[in-house]
């Protein structure tokens, strides 16, 4: 592809997320205060993060939106003393939201709609394959994402928002709920006695979540001792524990301790109880969130608050698409079949297509073709 179609693209993806921002500044507002957080952004696919900006109103953060137009917009979970530091130890860390983040997990392979491209000589085309059939190097499948990856991931999101008010006691008015704009869900906590949680702290923390730091053979050891009281044990170990017996008490036949069937019922347990979150992001104070409302550039759909007594009705792939519905031209490379509002759309190869704007943006933004007109 020669520049000029890149930089029309470029120009497409800018001139359709001016438009959002300028209709919905007023939906486009931080966490607060304003002046404690630092800012990142991305002006354009090719280089790299711009950090460390600050800003010390909202109207200042609104004029930079309105004129850089980023495709990405980026927003700390600290509240810091000097945010603009380029020395991270110097912006003096005053505390941090709990930030959690799930993705969706990849869809299995389809030798029908899977589509590939090499990395090294560009060839593309649909089917499963190794290596490129054309030079050996490495491919990478192009994904897009589908209602049942994302109503998987909804359930995660569920199971963590139920975890963190039961477990951890947290007030559900503190928890709040997000889809991250492409592929999974984002989660804030903003209650007061956990901004202050250290990085270790936050690791403990996504030890529990994630099931991880007991061991199996003391856990049978105490399995076998029927006296016990469920209430001794405690963290990552009580959870499973209380899960083995719900288990073992609901089965229809006697339960023999051997070793092996204690491990399945562990085994079970683990994966009932596990929340399957990214513990990068939450054991790291210095993230960067992605901004509430402001549009993911990998999909061109914006990352949208979600109630939690709607959570599990929440549909991203209608209430999440933001951009215009006008028709333009591009032309796909190669793209698998996706939906978006209710419309399917492609598959496609080496075509011209006229499609709404989202669609459009949709294919741009995830480099499956280029903006060509209209």
């Amino acid at each position: 592809m020669v520049a000029g179609v890149l930089e029309a693209s470029l120009e497409f993806l800018k001139r359709e997320f001016f438009k959002y921002y300028y209709e919905n500044l007023d939906r486009l507002v931080p966490p607060g205060p304003i002046g404690k957080r630092e800012f990142g952004f991305f002006l354009d696919k090719k280089g790299g993060m711009l950090r460390h900006k600050c800003f010390n109103n909202l109207k200042d953060f609104h004029e930079f939106v309105l004129k850089e137009i980023p495709l990405d917009i980026y927003v700390s979970a600290a509240r810091y003393e000097d945010p603009g530091n380029r020395d991270m130890g110097e912006k003096k860390l005053i505390d941090a939201e709990l930030f959690f983040d799930i993705d969706a997990e990849s869809a299995a392979l389809d030798s029908d709609e899977s589509a590939w491209i090499c990395l090294k000589c560009g060839k593309y085309d649909y089917g499963i394959k190794e290596k490129c059939p054309a030079c050996g190097s490495d491919i990478e499948y192009l994904e897009t994402v589908n209602e049942e990856q994302l109503n998987k991931a909804l359930k995660e999101t569920d199971k963590l928002v139920r975890i963190l008010t039961d477990d951890f006691g947290i007030n559900s008015n503190s928890i709040h709920v997000f889809f991250s704009g492409n592929r999974g869900y984002h989660v804030h906590v903003n209650q007061e006695e956990f901004l202050s949680l250290t990085a270790e702290s936050r690791r403990e923390l996504v030890d529990y979540l994630l099931i991880q730091g007991f061991e199996e053979k003391k856990l049978i050891e105490v399995l076998r001792k029927k006296s016990l009281i469920i209430n001794d044990l405690k963290g990552v170990i009580g959870r499973i524990y209380r899960r083995v017996l719900d288990s073992i008490s609901s089965g229809k036949n006697e339960v023999v301790y051997t070793k092996s069937r204690l491990l399945k019922y562990i085994n079970q347990a683990i994966e009932e109880l596990k929340v399957r979150i990214d513990p990068v992001v939450t054991i790291d104070t210095h993230r960067l969130m992605r901004m509430p409302n402001s549009i993911n550039s990998n999909s061109g759909m914006a990352k949208r608050a979600i109630e939690l007594k709607k959570l599990l009705s929440f549909n991203p792939l209608r209430e999440a698409v933001v951009l215009g519905e006008g028709e333009v031209i591009v032309k796909v490379k190669i793209a698998p079949r996706f939906k978006l509002c209710g419309r399917t759309f492609g598959p496609f190869k080496d075509e011209e297509v006229e499609l709404p704007a989202y669609a459009a943006a949709y294919i741009v933004c995830k480099g499956m073709g280029e903006y060509a007109g209209g």
